[in-house]
């Protein structure tokens, strides 16, 4: 099987929690805080094995800012859409759905996770190519989110809106193209919200498809935000009207 490496201590304890294969984690011998002894014990409460190793031996794992722990757990695993559309509605019977178009930057993909998994979205459909990885980068930006939000690959997202669209989702579009703010849409009901790239915006293709669009207010001397930015508060706003409203 497939393993990837993760670094930073909150990325791994939070890959613990979510009982995520651990094979090995490998700690900075100097490391020093309190964040730092939580791991130590909850890897020896979970026994899971961990040596301590020199700082030039941590770089040759990882040059990002792993905060003095790098672990090595197996491939973030995906779901198939159909069985977990199936799911999601078993759970609940307005859901929401999020669709990334392009997104390809793992540092926004575990951005838009994580203020996913805050807010309390059911799932993130992706398709198979051109798309983020799912790698290191998207599990510590992700902040574990990447462990609580289900995500699923399809070879097109078109095959995606057409299923949920059969479930009665309907499917809204953020993007600058649109006429009416985020704030007028109603996001109530199942819900399937699409990103696009922030260079291209949602593909022509899939705006063909929409049941409706919105796009967040903007200066005039700024023409988008960046897609995790704007992911988060259309996420907030969803939880607005369906929480506080």
């Amino acid at each position: 099987m497939d393993s990837i490496n993760i670094f930073g201590i909150r990325a791994i304890i939070e890959a613990i929690t979510a009982e995520k294969a651990i094979d090995k984690v490998w700690l900075l011998k100097s490391s020093q805080s309190q964040l730092f002894d939580q791991l130590l014990k909850i890897l020896k409460e979970h026994n899971i094995p961990f040596s301590f190793v020199p700082v030039e031996r941590m770089e040759r794992f990882s040059s990002k800012n792993h905060q003095g722990a790098v672990a090595r757990i197996g491939a973030i695993n995906t779901q198939a859409l159909e069985p977990l559309i199936a799911a999601v509605f078993e759970k609940k019977s307005n859901p929401l759905f999020v669709l990334l178009d392009g997104v390809t930057d793992a540092r926004n993909f575990g951005a838009i996770l994580r203020s996913a998994a805050a807010t309390g979205v059911d799932a993130i459909i992706i398709p198979s190519s051109g798309s983020a990885p799912l790698n290191g980068d998207v599990v510590k930006t992700s902040a574990g989110g990447v462990f609580n939000v289900p995500i699923a690959k399809t070879a097109h997202l078109k095959d995606a809106i057409y299923l949920l669209q059969a479930h009665q989702v309907k499917i809204v579009g953020i993007t600058e193209k649109a006429t009416d703010l985020v704030y007028d849409q109603e996001l109530k009901g199942p819900l399937a919200l699409v990103f696009g790239a922030e260079d291209i915006g949602i593909s022509r293709g899939i705006l063909k498809l929409l049941d409706g669009q919105a796009k967040l207010p903007m200066n005039a001397a700024m023409d988008s935000l960046n897609v995790s930015v704007a992911c988060a508060v259309v996420f907030y706003e969803w939880v607005r009207q369906n929480t506080l409203t």
